[in-house]
């Protein structure tokens, strides 16, 4: 969270993380949205803090506009994680 680079740079990288973790299994995968609840966190990130979505809908996040940081040099402090326990 907050490493410098683009906004379209750190898509790529988000999507190629989701891309590690697709699976043949029928289960929906869930992804835990979380950010550092700071100052420096856009307010697209803020709404999402916390809130479950499922690999396709982040997807779709990460394809539209889905970060606005307010320091165009920077990222937004936000990242998700990946909700293993859906394969259990």
């Amino acid at each position: 969270m907050g490493l410098q680079g683009t906004v379209d740079e750190w898509r790529k990288d988000l999507l190629k993380e989701l891309d590690s973790y697709e699976s043949d299994d029928p289960k929906p995968l869930k992804v835990i949205w979380l950010t550092a609840r700071d100052q420096h966190v856009c307010p697209l990130c803020a709404a999402r803090e916390g809130k479950y979505f499922t690999l396709e809908k982040v997807r779709k996040i990460l394809m539209g506009e889905f970060c606005k940081p307010l320091d165009e040099d920077d990222r937004c402090r936000c990242t998700f994680i990946i909700d293993e326990s859906c394969y259990k």
